[in-house]
């Protein structure tokens, strides 16, 4: 189950809202109205029917007769018990005798009642305290949840949660306060285990949402995560293994070969495909097909997040948030040099193959991979031998707690920086040990031990990153070669979303266009997702190079550049129908509404867009993104005075950021309040100085306002921010030229030029300035 910590429920609608990109302020032209739902008349199903699916699968036990070191090795491992019945042998100690727990301004009480079925009182729905019946149990190993029923076919996981270690109660939001009604109570879509939970902790699942209901109709071919949920559907396997032919061997495999007796439903997958499996459930994503087919692509089912402009990351690929594994590991050398999850990790066991740094030693001893570089674990580190600092995992996989109880370790197999700490606050695995110690202290012995190692490309990779989040306008060029010279994909795909500031910059919109045809579908799928804005925008290159890929083999990038290209999309096409589906699927959650908002819009329905984003503020009124883009939508129909209370229900919600001042200025310029719509323009400046087109509204209020100086002086902040951006040179050289300071005008209007050729209005000024 993921609990995404209260703060940061808004960082993610934040980045969802940022992959979709904002809504134009205009419509495109050729766009006609559609009605509210998305899906089109299909010309087939885009995943096939699930009792069809279903009746494919025979059960974990019908494997266990021929299969029994795997199966005792998988029965009682945190895939076998991911999802269950309660049972008394493994659950009575924790409500019996009866249990109480203090925690975020409330007590709740665990126990079994007289029929001995296990209850939890604690306030729940509308804020009523209550007894709930526990129905079943997700996890096992290091916490316990339990999923209470509720109204419409759903199932919502409970923030009062089992530690099994330490034999006690705890809350899995910590200190954190949550009211019913926020989307993140236990009671909210956020604890949802039928959107949230359902699909990872049993196999081969169906959600099956009813949007008109709100309700959830969630089928599977077998509770908890059974053998068939990474081998696939093997009920034709166990039928012929019942009634083989004449002559076949199930103790002589190669006998049977000899004599063409071999299984034909026997399945075996390579190790990229066992290791795509193991994503589906280890790597935070959003789903396209909501149907988990082990086997198949990954990217054919999931679009990946990834290190980007959020902070789900840490700058060198850290986790931050509760992202799982496999985003990290796909940006690792590990994973680029060949090393899959089976390499590590023993598979139906859970565990790993061998303990502590002999498992690390296999390959980096010398001897066995050329790309292994030899490692000596006793000069390798300056920790005294011993301790922790000689675990290979210690400064490599560094631990983050999940869930208060649950650590986990990083797969991104980084390299301890502690300059990274000083300068952009990326945590070092040598600080995470010595905590008695400051960060310069840090600094010096690893300068002092490594020297001229820790300047490597990892460090200067996540220098840029760090840059380019902060919006400096030289990280443009750094992201630029980071594409073109970048040896690991995800990396690559990262600097595609890193761009999406510069992305209408002629040099970026073709660096990018490039990527569309990167052999990686992450890349593809990344480079589409940052070049919805000129597409949105009419760019004729990048709408071609687009539509070709609504025949992408893969299809994550199919549906990425179907919605890049939304607005004259055939929804009946192969592409249409599958991105129609995956706004479906996603439809029970705030950020789907979100997405069925801007479809909406873009498809030209204004009223059904407006609609949509309520429901998403109804799901989850704390989100501010939501806030701003029902402000969007409402000033794009001329509703004014709503924009600008949607905008301030935003800034109170999140203060900080710079953008809903932004949005508020210019709502408020439209209402003729110039004083205020400066104040606010101040405001987002003095929040995120590298927002150029702030800047730029600001200094043209500072020269409607008869303040020439302070405009010019705010131009040239902006040109700073943003040295592509034609203009704003032009609009300080026009200042320049009514205050009679003709050289300077030449100077800002050469500037605007030399941003963009091809600008008129900055040809002529000069040329009126030197006749």
């Amino acid at each position: 189950m993921r609990v995404l910590p209260k703060p940061l429920i808004a960082i993610v609608v934040f980045v969802l809202l940022a992959a979709a990109l904002v809504f134009m302020t205009r419509r495109g032209p050729g766009i006609t109205a559609v009605k509210e739902t998305t899906a089109p008349e299909a010309v087939g199903p885009v995943i096939p029917p699930e009792d069809e699916i279903h009746a494919q699968y025979a059960g974990s036990t019908s494997c266990k007769e021929c299969h029994e070191t795997a199966y005792q090795g998988w029965k009682d491992s945190n895939h076998g018990l991911a999802e269950r019945e309660l049972r008394m042998d493994l659950d009575e100690e924790a409500f019996s005798p009866q249990q109480t727990l203090d925690h975020a301004g409330q007590t709740s009480e665990m126990f079994l009642d007289a029929d001995g079925v296990a209850q939890i009182v604690t306030r729940g729905f509308k804020g009523e305290r209550k007894a709930y019946r526990v129905e079943r149990v997700i996890g096992h190993d290091p916490l316990r949840q339990f999923l209470i029923p509720a109204p419409g076919g759903k199932l919502q996981t409970c923030d009062v949660t089992y530690d099994p270690h330490n034999k006690e109660w705890f809350d899995v939001f910590g200190d954190d306060s949550r009211q019913p009604g926020d989307w993140g109570h236990w009671t909210g879509q956020g604890m949802n285990w039928n959107a949230m939970c359902a699909a990872c902790h049993n196999t081969r699942l169906r959600k099956n949402y009813e949007p008109q209901t709100n309700s959830y109709r969630t089928t599977m071919a077998e509770m908890t995560v059974g053998c068939e949920a990474c081998h696939g559907p093997m009920k034709d396997h166990v039928e012929w293994q019942k009634n083989p032919p004449p002559g076949y061997s199930k103790d002589d495999l190669e006998n049977n070969k000899k004599l063409g007796l071999s299984d034909p439903t026997a399945r075996r997958f390579t190790k990229p495909q066992m290791m795509e499996t193991c994503a589906q459930c280890h790597s935070r994503r959003t789903e396209v097909t909501g149907d988990m087919v082990p086997g198949e692509p990954y990217f054919d089912h999931f679009a990946l997040s990834l290190t980007d402009g959020s902070d789900l990351w840490y700058p060198d690929g850290q986790v931050r948030d509760e992202n799982y594994v496999y985003s990290s590991f796909l940006s690792s050398k590990m994973h680029h040099a060949g090393v899959t999850c089976g390499d590590c990790h023993e598979p139906h066991s859970n565990k790993r193959l061998i303990p502590g740094n002999l498992l690390c030693m296999r390959c980096h001893a010398g001897g066995t991979d050329p790309r292994a570089p030899v490692i000596v674990p006793e000069t390798h580190s300056p920790c005294t031998p011993g301790t922790a600092g000689h675990d290979c995992t210690s400064c490599h996989m560094p631990q983050t707690t999940y869930m208060q109880r649950h650590p986990r370790r990083d797969h991104g197999f980084t390299i301890p920086d502690p300059l990274l700490t000083r300068e952009y606050g990326i945590p070092n695995a040598c600080s995470r040990c010595h905590t008695d110690k400051s960060t310069d202290w840090a600094v010096e012995q690893a300068e002092k031990f490594y020297g001229e190692k820790l300047d490597r490309p990892t460090r200067h990779r996540a220098i840029l990153v760090a840059r380019a989040r902060r919006g400096e306008p030289d990280a443009r060029d750094g992201l630029l070669r980071m594409l073109a010279n970048e040896e690991i994909a995800a990396w690559r795909a990262t600097a595609c979303h890193l761009m999406m500031r510069w992305v209408m910059d002629p040099a970026v919109t073709q660096a990018l266009i490039a990527r569309l045809e990167d052999s990686s579908p992450l890349v593809r799928e990344a480079a589409a997702r940052t070049l919805v804005h000129p597409a949105r925008n009419h760019h004729g290159e990048v709408r071609a190079a687009l539509g070709k890929l609504l025949d992408d083999e893969s299809r994550s990038v199919r549906v990425a550049a179907a919605w890049a290209l939304v607005d004259t999309l055939d929804l009946n096409s192969k592409a249409g129908r599958e991105l129609s589906h995956m706004l479906d699927i996603n439809s029970d959650q705030p950020t789907g509404r979100m997405q069925l908002s801007q479809f909406a819009y873009l498809r030209g329905d204004s009223t059904a867009a407006i609609r949509q984003i309520r429901k998403a503020i109804e799901w989850d009124p704390n989100s501010p993104p939501f806030h701003h883009d029902l402000a969007i939508l409402l000033s794009a129909t001329g509703d004014n005075a709503g924009a600008i209370q949607a905008l301030r229900a935003a800034i109170k919600l999140d203060p900080d950021e710079g953008e809903y001042h932004y949005k508020l200025a210019l709502a408020l310029a439209e209402t003729g309040n110039v004083a205020a719509s400066a104040a606010a323009l101040e405001k987002a400046v003095a929040l995120d100085a590298s927002n150029a087109r702030a800047w730029y509204n600001l200094g043209l209020v500072y020269n409607s306002m008869n303040r020439p100086q302070q405009a010019i002086d705010t131009l040239r902040q902006g040109e700073a921010a943003d040295p592509s951006d034609a203009a704003l040179p032009y609009a300080r050289a026009t200042i320049h030229a009514r205050l009679g300071q003709r050289d300077a005008a030449i100077e800002a209007a050469t500037r605007a030029l030399q941003a963009r050729p091809d600008f008129p209005e900055a040809i002529q000024l000069i040329r009126s300035l030197t006749q």
